[in-house]
């Protein structure tokens, strides 16, 4: 539930919760099962979960762990499933999917990293990913070429200097597994089974594989819909040598021609679909096989047939894995030490690694330019994009996910929720038309005046974040702003019911009207600043470690709205600055969107610029600043009345 858009993330995930969390594998131990998971056809995670739930517990360890790690995957993929068929044109869908693809590339990038600094051990393992990422982006190679042609390099490597060869670069061992459990020098009890135990589990699971295949075709035939889907996704699964992304881009292609299952465009969303759903990506296949039944139902409903078509798909997927487990464990442990294999399959790691980078790279071509132009010569053969043609919002998108993983360190479910949130923005601006985006801006700018942080509240959100509790300072920001958005729809309201139902009041924009009001509003607000500037807290020499708690974030947030909606100097500041835009009671939504989005945006960047200035001096600037803009409010009322009374004319 934790992986999305890449194998990278997902055994970036594994090897933080199995290896630096739970402790149940070393570091060497995990990299040795890792270089043979990626040389086995199938999902690399569901692979390698099999291959450790095995390893600790038998063959209900395996079947238990390499089942969950694609069960949330698969669920969230048939409920796509059901959406798109049933709804695939809604704009909400497509929203969130501009919103979130841009996000997912950085995730994908930010795990290739993880994993790359963990995996590529030695120079030969970084060139051979090197060599593949060139050979496979720029040339067009195939996976399972680039596959071969690592494992003869590791090989002969190994032959030539057995003391240098990738995977033998040995960190210090990681204290043990978990509580009782066995050493790292031993094997479990049933890892060295008998040769009659090994056939008869492999016998199990070749029939649990082909028995399903072989009753669809001897009872609908091999034209059949569901006979054909089963003999696809049985090839597949003995041919997927070359990473998730070659045998998606395989079924794409079948599916789309000699099938006609699903058009090109609808690929291209599964494909999307399937970086957005947890777990392996290769559960795209379950949306071409949900696609398939769907369209060819035969006697049964469309949704049923749907239904059977992506269960099918994800059962030819998924028992062939346990089977390539169940035959290649045991050799696992018995030639892990042995220095030729490990030297041939740390190559094909490094190959893979570079081939996983290439669909990344894709994936985000793909995301960020609507074009591109394609260069066949002198052996080349890649898309270059049209650079002209790139998406300005999806760029952004990108480029705020990015700065929220690796500058703030946010974590994965909340930066995609932030790129929903600015995917919105281009389809907010298309559907109001750019008048009143105009207002919204007014609105921003309202917001980011009277959002300057002041008062008690103030003072508590900057010693809380100086005190490094981010999460509660988030709160109390959230807050203040929503706190401010109340007292701004409360103005108008109020103006309304003085000025006209539909009507704006003609009078905010005299001089007459807003000097009184300037001068009013900045006395109260330099009494009211100079005032709570001096309240404070007890400081604490020792910070607290960062904790989100829901129920003390909750009243924290809950404070602060009280006090911005409490606090009747708000309303004074409100309509001070609304007087000087000339902003009437006829705004309506678009205004306090725009004004909410400015004041959180200056809440938020203000505490954060003096918490690094410390707490007494970032105190200090807040109480200057705030007393120059009383006394500026006050001077341009003075000056609204000067002009009221004609003192600068002539």
């Amino acid at each position: 539930m934790l992986s999305f858009g890449s194998p990278a993330v997902q055994l970036a995930a594994m090897y933080r919760i199995l290896v630096e969390e739970k402790r149940w594998l070393s570091r060497d131990r995990f990299l040795n099962a890792l270089n043979y998971c990626l040389a086995l056809p199938g999902p690399e995670a569901q692979l390698l979960a099999a291959y450790v739930g095995w390893m600790m517990h038998g063959i209900l360890g395996a079947v238990l762990a390499g089942g969950l790690v694609i069960l949330p995957g698969m669920i969230c993929m048939m409920a796509l499933s059901y959406g798109y068929v049933t709804g695939g044109d809604s704009t909400v869908g497509e929203v969130l999917l501009y919103g979130l693809k841009p996000a997912i590339l950085v995730i994908v990038l930010d795990a290739t990293i993880r994993v790359g600094t963990q995996v590529l051990r030695t120079r030969l393992m970084l060139a051979l990913a090197g060599l593949a990422f060139v050979g496979t982006f720029f040339f067009n190679l195939s996976f399972v070429l680039v596959g071969v042609g690592t494992a003869l390099i590791g090989f002969f490597a190994g032959l030539v200097d057995i003391a240098a060869v990738p995977g033998q670069a040995k960190s210090p061992p990681v204290a043990g597994w978990f509580p009782g459990g066995p050493r790292e020098g031993d094997l479990a009890d049933h890892i060295p089974a008998t040769l009659g135990r090994y056939l008869r589990t492999c016998a199990l699971w070749v029939a649990l594989w082909f028995v399903p295949v072989a009753v669809l075709i001897a009872a609908f035939g091999l034209d059949n819909v569901f006979s054909q889907i089963a003999i696809l996704f049985s090839k597949m699964a003995v041919l997927s040598l070359g990473g998730p992304y070659a045998v998606n881009s395989y079924v794409a292609v079948h599916a789309v021609e000699p099938y006609g299952w699903l058009t090109h465009n609808e690929a291209l969303d599964g494909l999307a679909l399937a970086e957005l759903a947890p777990g392996p990506v290769i559960l795209f296949q379950q949306f071409v096989g949900f696609l398939a039944a769907y369209r060819h139902p035969g006697v049964l409903p469309p949704l049923a047939a749907g239904t059977l078509g992506g269960l099918l798909s994800i059962w030819i997927i998924s028992v062939p894995t346990f089977l390539w487990i169940f035959l290649v464990g045991p050799f696992i442990e018995r030639f892990r030490e042995n220095k030729l294999i490990n030297a041939t399959l740390s190559a094909v790691t490094g190959g893979v690694l570079g081939v996983v980078l290439t669909f990344a790279v894709r994936f985000g071509t793909r995301t960020i330019f609507l074009r591109g132009e394609p260069i066949s010569a002198f052996g080349l053969n890649f898309t270059l994009p049209d650079f002209a043609s790139a998406d300005p919002w999806a760029l952004a998108i990108a480029i705020v996910a990015g700065i929220a993983m690796f500058c703030f360190g946010l974590g994965m479910v909340a930066t995609l929720a932030v790129s929903c949130a600015v995917g919105i923005i281009p389809y907010l601006i298309d559907t109001i038309g750019m008048g009143t985006l105009h207002t919204g801006l007014l609105g921003l700018v309202a917001g980011a005046a009277i959002g300057f942080p002041a008062g008690p509240v103030a003072v508590w959100c900057l010693h809380l974040r100086i005190q490094q509790r981010r999460a509660m300072v988030l709160a109390i920001v959230a807050g203040s702003a929503i706190g401010d958005l109340i007292v701004a729809a409360v103005f108008f309201v109020v103006t309304n019911l003085l000025g006209g139902a539909a009507a704006s009041l003609q009078m905010l924009k005299n001089p007459l009207f807003q000097g009184p009001i300037l001068i009013l509003g900045g006395i109260v607000l330099l009494l009211v600043v100079s005032r709570s500037a001096l309240l404070g807290l007890p400081r604490q020499e020792h910070a607290r470690p960062e904790r989100w708690t829901y129920v003390g974030a909750g009243l924290a947030g809950l404070i602060a709205l009280a006090a911005s909606v409490t606090h009747p100097e708000n309303l004074l500041a409100i309509g001070a600055v609304f007087a000087v835009l000339g902003i009437g009671s006829d705004s309506g939504t678009t205004l306090l969107a725009g004004f909410f989005v400015g004041t959180a945006t200056t809440w938020f960047s203000t505490i954060e610029l003096l918490c690094h200035l410390g707490e007494k001096q970032g105190r200090q600037i807040m109480l200057r600043v705030m007393q120059a803009l009383c006394v500026l409010c006050i001077a341009a009322g003075l000056v609204q009345l000067g002009r009221a009374a004609n003192l600068f004319s002539g």
